[in-house]
């Protein structure tokens, strides 16, 4: 829901909005972000890393688990360090990144490499030139920003709580998601359970033997329609009976969506925004956000951090732009980020509420049809008709 809307980069400047633009669609940035922010989620954190290779800018990313913290202020990390993986020839690579600031303040990117032929084993140190021959093993940039971002989870970090990490949204909630695992193995078990089963006389089990262990098994021929003899004393013992046990479906439906208010409740989102068979079908994030106030609140939240965090991006591709030489300067005083707040309602849903404004007289036909061209992007034909459109 927080990459769910379409985002815009603004910027004046036409040649650092072209090579904004370029750089984002050359690394897959806007395919990559969804998996970014899930992986920040379930993980408390992502990362975006901006490196200069080649004389062209790249964009490496990075979950929460590769990478280690050394530094923070009060509103961002700017030291710590990356750690990559490979695998070539049968041997297995470990890069570690350290990004931090020389002595002159700058920043500065130390490298380690190392090699083992155990992929659960780091192994020891070899040359970074081994690996990647036009990598250096320290390098520094002459402009005064690091060159990575990261986006952490709204929720305030509770167990760290001096830490500019954040924490995953579900890790306080963990005890609801295990008995979510339960209630619905107990659903799954309630079918394997509630199989048909019925009671039969012993009179009218019938008797083979197994060729292979040559015991003796009895069975009842269930598609048996002829009639039979058989000696009792009591005319109800001779009667089939079923003992199948009822499903406890809805009972067990009940519990679920309890337990799935209770996580809603923990995660910041309005009760309801998560069901297991609710009636209403299947709801938009558009829809949840314009319906649920606690849900949106969560989302702009969120939002507002990853406005931020993707403004961190492009400052750092500005910079990385004039070390290489495409841009005069990195100054981005009226760079802004802006998430779309227009719903994303259909078709149906747009006529059926100008018929509503007509039906009210709040709008007249003409104006109902210059609504739909508008905001479905000319679906009716504006050609013909009298002045009221007709």
């Amino acid at each position: 829901m927080t990459f769910g809307q379409q985002v815009d980069i603004l910027i004046m400047n036409e040649r650092k909005k072209k090579f904004i633009d370029r750089v984002l669609q050359d690394n897959a940035f806007w395919e990559r972000m969804p998996q970014i922010f899930s992986l920040g989620y379930a993980l408390g954190g992502a990362l975006v890393k901006v490196v200069v290779s080649g004389g062209s800018v790249k964009l490496c990313y990075a979950s929460a688990e590769d990478f280690i913290p050394l530094g923070w202020d009060s509103t961002h990390i700017n030291e710590g360090i990356f750690r990559s993986r490979f695998c070539r020839g049968g041997m297995y690579y470990t890069l570690f990144e350290k990004h931090g600031h020389s002595l002159d303040g700058m920043p500065e990117v130390s490298r380690k490499l190392f090699c083992s032929a155990n992929s659960s084993d780091m192994g020891g140190e070899v040359p970074v030139e081994s690996m990647f021959p036009e990598m250096q093993p320290v390098s520094s940039y002459p402009f005064g920003r690091k060159m990575f971002s990261y986006f952490h989870p709204a929720a305030s970090n509770n167990i760290i709580t001096d830490s500019g990490l954040g924490l995953s949204v579900f890790y306080n909630c963990r005890d609801t998601l295990k008995a979510l695992d339960i209630a619905f193995d107990s659903l799954m078990r309630e079918f394997i359970l509630g199989r048909k089963r019925i009671i039969v006389p012993s009179s009218c089990l019938r008797t083979v033997v197994d060729p292979e262990s040559g015991e003796v098994r009895r069975y009842f021929d269930a598609d048996d329609e002829v009639y039979q003899a058989l000696r009792c004393e009591d005319e109800k013992d001779l009667k089939i009976i079923d003992n199948t046990a009822e499903l406890r479906v809805d009972e067990h439906v009940s519990a679920i969506n309890a337990l799935l208010n209770i996580l809603c409740f923990q995660t910041g989102l309005s009760s309801g925004t998560l069901s297991f068979g609710s009636a209403s079908g299947v709801r938009t994030a558009a829809e949840i956000e314009s319906q649920e106030n606690r849900t949106s609140r969560t989302v702009n939240s969120n939002r507002n951090i990853a406005a931020e965090f993707i403004e961190d991006i492009v400052k750092s591709i500005l910079s990385a732009g004039v070390y290489i030489g495409e841009l005069d300067d990195d100054n981005a005083d009226d760079l802004r980020i802006s998430f779309s707040k227009e719903l994303d309602i259909s078709v149906d849903s747009q006529i059926d509420r100008n018929i509503r404004l007509m039906d009210s007289g709040i709008i007249d036909t003409k104006k109902a049809r210059e609504n739909l061209a508008e905001s479905v992007g000319g679906l009716t034909d504006m050609k013909g008709g009298d002045e009221n459109g007709v």
